[in-house]
């Protein structure tokens, strides 16, 4: 009897899950593949002094998320140290065995993509994005695009987020985006710019994150610097805040989330934020992208408007810049092995070079201890 309601039971929840399962979101599939999936700007070979990163390495790790490679230029860029990669690619490439490289397998990291912002290009390659309304949103200049990078590194149960951004063939770690927009402006940045938090860098162990946030609010004639600090509050994604000059009230977020924590820019309960910075411009230098936004009137006979806009700045030197698109590690690797570092300055000089007067010698052996007071 009790064999009997167990098969049953068992039948049951087959048949529940069988049919509930196409009920499911497909929201939160198609949000799950998106993440596993590398975005097209971030293909390709990335480089700096010390390293090289590639995002798209064709392996992935648990559950489908891609692994990442780094490969370190190690002893000042003159030799690679492939110390992060998929165990699969090892298996194909075999690693070099030396003091530099131990015999001990490289690290294997996953990393998932979360987008910060849409992924824009320019015109000629035909991959404008379209919202549900009609509008047409596509890069004026270069390509641009902003991801959370969510990583993990073996042997560790914590997720670490990096965020970067892509502006043209430059990858940059410091850097906000804009949270709304206002067309009526003439100024391009007109906004509230969130920094999305500043990272160590793309390391093969956890990465160091900020412990505070610089944003910016950008107006017609002034930009005005807001500190965010860590907390632990709890996020009150409704909670607003605001600051004051010449009479004109701006409106911002009191609390913000970036790289897996909550930042605030007031006390408590507090609404008002003090301590503002006002400029003509960014602190920093800086560096921007241009948006187009495309509207299409009510019918065919309306004029289309387009506006531009900037979503992106960000500041400082790259963190890293794109190798160019024919290249690949592997053919990376074997050319700098092909490098012979160049031979050593000689301590002195050859001989016949030496720069010496020899009217200072004496010419008498018995004068040649004395002192030349001349």
């Amino acid at each position: 009897m009790k064999k009997k309601q167990f098969i049953k039971k068992a039948v049951y929840i087959f048949l529940t899950v069988f049919f509930l399962l196409p009920l499911y979101s497909q929201d939160s599939v198609v949000a799950a593949q998106a993440e596993h999936e590398v975005p097209l700007l971030l293909e390709g070979v990335w480089k700096n002094y010390s390293r090289y990163v590639v995002f798209d390495t064709g392996f992935s790790g648990f559950d489908g998320q891609p692994e990442l490679q780094e490969v370190l230029r190690i002893f000042y860029a003159w030799y690679d140290d492939r110390a992060a990669e998929s165990s699969s690619y090892t298996q194909e490439n075999p690693r070099d065995v030396n003091d530099a490289t131990p015999r001990a397998s490289a690290e294997e990291i996953t990393v998932n993509f979360h987008p910060l912002t849409e992924q824009l290009f320019t015109r000629e390659y035909n991959l404008d994005v379209v919202d549900e309304n009609g509008t047409v949103f596509y890069a004026v200049d270069e390509p641009s695009g902003a991801w959370d990078l969510e990583i993990k590194y073996p042997h560790r149960k914590e997720t670490y987020h990096v965020p970067v951004c892509v502006i043209g063939k430059n990858l940059y770690l410091d850097f906000a985006v804009k949270t709304n927009s206002f067309t009526d402006s003439k100024n391009e940045l007109y906004g509230f710019f969130k920094d999305e938090g500043h990272a160590s860098g793309i390391l093969i162990s956890p990465p160091y994150f900020s412990k505070e946030l610089t944003c910016y609010y950008v107006t017609d004639d002034a930009v005005y610097t807001l500190r965010y600090w860590r907390t632990d509050m709890d996020y009150d994604e409704e909670k607003t805040a605001t600051f004051s000059d010449k009479g004109d009230v701006y409106q911002v977020p009191a609390h913000l989330r970036a790289g897996g924590n909550t930042y605030t820019c007031v006390n408590g309960r507090g609404t008002k934020i003090r301590n503002i910075t006002k400029g003509s411009s960014f602190p920093k230098e800086y560096r921007a992208n241009r948006v187009a936004i495309e509207h299409s009137g009510p019918d065919a006979e309306s004029e289309t408007q387009v506006t531009v806009t900037g979503t992106i700045v960000a500041f400082g030197k790259p963190y890293l810049t794109l190798v160019p698109d024919s290249a690949k590690i592997e053919d990376i690797i074997a050319e700098d092995k092909k490098r012979k570092r160049p031979e050593r300055e000689p301590l002195f000089p050859p001989h016949g070079v030496l720069d010496f007067d020899w009217s200072v010698v004496p010419q008498k052996l018995e004068d040649r201890f004395k002192r030349n007071l001349d």
